[in-house]
């Protein structure tokens, strides 16, 4: 009864986080206890940042911010996930069991096992071979899906990245006026949350229209985030040569440009030479198109891209919905009507309703007077 209770409250903290800023990551609650008694208390927040054991090591004080172990703080840890336990140039974060058993845990009570077949049970193992004390809820697991959607999806496509398409909007989903302005929509709680969002990924991802009509900087740039937090910047390129001067170019933070081939050999070199850009031929269609689903597996297999924000164009958010590389989307919507022709997606659509797209697991806000709504798609 008591560790049922526990695990329960590790649910709880759970929902503190949203897969909007954690996926592929699980949502995950932890709680570190001395004694008996729950002295330390944590849940995954956001991708890339500390993880539910990490979290409630540093409030119970066994754990600095700056990673610093101490001793004595807690003996037990409860947390809804099996605590990760692998290593790789693509981890974020140190692995939680050897963090756990740094800070002299003696007993783990863990709601599911990793659902990875890679990693499931390794932490298991591991922390019983170090003498640690693990018990496994029976009806953890079921509880633990219900809450990750996100993460099991992200499972099902392990050469991708997790692609979030993201776009703001009048009431009626017009990205633009007929003139192809858009600057600016939604107000500045959004566009404030857009640079978080932005901080939040591996990459930001937009296509030669986007690139020609809006130059767009694709930076996190509200003054909160450091520079190790930029995201890489990637380019689906025009076919007509951009400018090095364009403001894609101009921020010295990673950038990538993904080229046709038959591109101009004198731009490529003109764009290698600034240093923080790189340039790489693209596989394409015959065409001419680019091949959406293998940009996606150059991302995640040569720039480790595991999570990646799609900011338009509509033809590329289409496009990649159509070719199933989509799972989930975020909408900013304003209070504003523009009429007109400019939609958000624009790709091939489905014939009938009942059989588009069905969206779930809705996670919403108010930011000033626009609404931003987050969907998984099922």
């Amino acid at each position: 009864m008591r560790a049922q209770k526990l695990f329960e409250r590790t649910c709880h903290e759970a929902t503190k986080g949203q897969w909007l800023w954690t996926a592929p990551n699980p949502r995950v609650g932890a709680l570190a206890l001395k004694d008996g008694h729950v002295v330390g208390y944590g849940f995954h927040q956001v991708w890339g940042g500390p993880h539910a054991e990490e979290q409630a090591l540093i409030d119970c004080g066994a754990m600095s911010a700056s990673g610093e172990i101490s001793v004595g703080h807690a003996d037990e840890m409860v947390v809804s996930l099996e605590p990760c336990s692998h290593t790789g140039e693509d981890k974020k974060r140190p692995p939680c069991t050897q963090l756990l058993l740094d800070a002299g845990i003696r007993k783990v009570t863990m709601g599911a096992t990793d659902p990875h077949p890679k990693h499931s049970g390794r932490a298991v193992e591991l922390l019983i071979a170090a003498g640690v004390k693990v018990e496994i809820m029976e009806a953890g697991q079921a509880d633990f899906e219900a809450l990750n959607p996100a993460f099991l999806r992200s499972l099902e496509h392990t050469d991708r990245p997790w692609v979030l398409l993201k776009w703001a909007a009048s009431m009626e989903g017009k990205t633009a006026t007929e003139s192809g302005a858009s600057q600016w929509i939604t107000g500045p709680e959004s566009r404030s949350e857009v640079h978080r969002l932005r901080a939040s990924v591996d990459a930001v991802l937009c296509g030669p229209r986007t690139f020609l009509r809006d130059a767009p900087a694709l930076t996190a740039r509200d003054g909160q985030h450091l520079d190790e937090q930029q995201p890489l910047r990637v380019l689906l390129a025009p076919r007509s040569e951009p400018s090095p001067e364009s403001p894609l170019f101009a921020m010295e933070s990673p950038c990538l440009v993904v080229t046709h081939p038959d591109w101009c050999k004198v731009w490529t070199q003109q764009l290698s030479s600034l240093g923080h850009v790189q340039v790489v031929e693209g596989p394409v269609h015959e065409d001419g198109r680019f091949s959406l689903e293998e940009v996606l597996q150059l991302l995640h297999r040569d720039w480790k891209v595991r999570r990646l924000l799609i900011e338009g164009g509509a033809q590329l958010q289409g496009g990649l919905l159509d070719a199933g590389c989509v799972d989930a989307i975020v909408k900013y919507e304003a209070p504003l009507l523009l009429g007109g022709t400019f939609g958000s997606l624009l790709g091939t659509g489905v014939p009938t309703p009942a059989e588009a797209v069905e969206l779930q697991m809705e996670e919403r806000a108010e930011l000033g007077e626009d609404l931003r709504r987050a969907f998984l798609l099922r």
